[in-house]
């Protein structure tokens, strides 16, 4: 449609741990995927960002809708991430929400959420803070019920995608960013959790480190990966029990599949690497608009 905007897309994981590794130490392969895709960003230039990223029991701890669009937020300042407040053009965010609805997707709407580093943590790195960017936060709920299915989740991109095309002019460049995964099952994502303070939980994650780390599962991450770069239409038709091995965290994945049906491209895998001291498959893939280069 030559009257679109462009859109491009970038997924990838995210992890408090690696915020932890100071000196960087570990996640060499990511670490140099993570750089050029920050670089390949920073020459796209986006004029909006779509931010499909999730909530880890924080913003969302008493009422968690499985997909909330955020109005108005502050960063939750949760291991280091910043706590300034994001740059959000309310009128797109009310217009999205209205589209969204009337398209069938059932969408909640939130002012003041404190977005902790589901959110933080990849904006800060791409952009340096995060206001750097006019941005419209959509919340998937990854972590307890209800949790929607991955064609549900495949449905809100595609109405999104739906909407920037009809809402925006050509010279507009969206970047489409879904954050969260792979294969992870963070001590901190278990039923009670969500009753632990600040302290509480990240003493619960760093004690327990060496058993958190088994739950990362290259095989299905690779699997994850190839489809979003072949038949990443499949992921629509995921069941539970295919989100399964990916381990708690792992249904974060859903940040990804909402951005490739928003998108509507095919994903090239730019970097991977399984890195236990994180606890986490780390992954990064890109629409080939992205210009990503080795």
């Amino acid at each position: 449609m030559d009257s679109a905007p462009t859109i491009a897309t970038l997924c990838l994981s995210h992890s408090p741990q690696m915020a932890q590794d100071v000196d960087h130490e570990q996640g060499h392969e990511f670490r140099a995927g993570f750089a050029r895709a920050a670089k390949a960003v920073a020459a796209y230039d986006p004029t909006l960002v779509v931010y499909y990223g999730p909530d880890h029991m924080r913003a969302l701890a008493n009422i968690a809708p499985c997909f909330t669009l955020v109005e108005t937020a502050k960063g939750y300042g949760d291991w280091g991430t910043p706590e300034e407040d994001y740059d959000i053009p309310r009128e797109s965010a009310i217009d999205l929400a209205r589209y969204l609805s009337e398209a069938g997707i059932d969408i909640a709407t939130a002012d003041a959420l404190r977005l902790d580093h589901g959110f933080g943590q990849s904006t800060s790195d791409l952009f340096g803070s995060l206001s750097a960017v006019p941005m419209l936060p959509i919340v998937i709920n990854c972590v307890d019920r209800p949790i929607p299915t991955a064609a549900r989740t495949a449905a809100l991109g595609r109405a999104v995608g739906d909407w920037l095309r009809v809402q925006f002019e050509p010279d507009e460049r969206v970047l489409v960013i879904g954050s969260g995964g792979l294969s992870h099952a963070p001590p901190s994502l278990v039923p009670g959790a969500r009753d632990l303070t600040e302290a509480q939980r990240q003493k619960l994650i760093t004690e327990n480190l060496v058993k958190a780390a088994e739950a990362v599962n290259p095989e299905w991450d690779h699997r994850i990966l190839g489809l979003l770069a072949s038949e990443w239409t499949r992921l629509a038709h995921f069941s539970t029990d295919d989100l399964a091995p990916g381990g708690a965290g792992g249904a974060e994945v859903r940040t990804w599949i909402a951005s490739v049906f928003t998108s509507g491209t095919p994903l090239e895998t730019i970097a991977y690497e399984a890195v236990p001291e994180w606890i986490t498959g780390m992954g990064i893939a890109a629409s080939s608009n992205l210009a990503i280069l080795d």
